[in-house]
């Protein structure tokens, strides 16, 4: 379903990246210039932990919390793999339906190695649970080949009535159709974030776009049930 796509909502998303050089949400700009360097070093670990944190995935249910960032290390390395270097994003290389596999496969690959990760919080024994939206965030922050599944972003694909909404290769398929209809559009935008000196991949243009409608959505709702108990 190919959806429509409503400037006026991303420019709401934009315009708290643009007056805000503090704001939370330019850590992703941080993780992914970092990761956009041709090989790892030291320190892309800690900027993979602090981009989490920032975005949500840090909070004290969450295994996560309970380390520290060399964590992440592993990750790293993963993602960093030559079979993998095709969904590194950048101005000159998007990804396309033909990577759907390798997307999938790396998700794979994260996730086999997050839940084997133990930790202890309190008395209970447990290990990392590798949930769609942290490997989708750890991608996006760092190859920016897919958007991050999370809440707002799910809620956001349900109100445009798209029909896929989990982290899949039929939601994937549903969204690069999405750009194919909208790449006038999503190109326009990613001109007026140029200014930011970070490039800002398609895949990462739709993120903050459905993003901004799950999370308007909510608030809406709160707003007019808070008016009437």
């Amino acid at each position: 379903m190919e959806g429509k796509f409503d400037g006026i909502i991303i420019q709401r998303y934009i315009n708290a990246i643009t007056q805000d050089k503090y704001h939370r949400y330019k850590s992703w700009d941080n993780c992914f210039k970092f990761f956009s360097q041709e090989n790892p070093g030291e320190n892309h670990a800690l900027q993979l932990a602090f981009y989490l944190a920032s975005w949500g995935m840090y909070r004290g249910s969450g295994g996560l919390l309970q380390k520290n960032h060399l964590i992440h290390e592993g990750a790293v390395e993963i993602i960093y793999k030559n079979v993998y270097k095709e969904l590194k994003c950048s101005e000159g290389h998007e990804v396309s339906k033909k990577e759907i596999p390798l997307i999938i496969q790396l998700k794979k690959e994260l996730s086999n190695y997050y839940k084997k990760i133990p930790f202890v919080r309190g008395i209970k024994e447990s290990n990392i649970s590798d949930t769609d939206t942290l490997i989708s965030k750890i991608l996006l922050g760092t190859t920016a080949c897919i958007p991050a599944y999370d809440r707002y972003f799910i809620l956001g694909l349900k109100d445009s009535y798209m029909c896929y909404t989990k982290f899949n290769e039929a939601s994937l398929n549903e969204l690069f159709d999405f750009i194919d209809a909208h790449t006038k559009e999503i190109k326009k935008y990613q001109e007026i974030l140029s200014e930011t000196e970070i490039y800002y991949p398609v895949m990462k243009i739709l993120d903050m776009y459905f993003w901004q409608i799950g999370y308007d959505k909510e608030v809406n709702f709160k707003k007019k049930t808070s008016k009437h108990p």
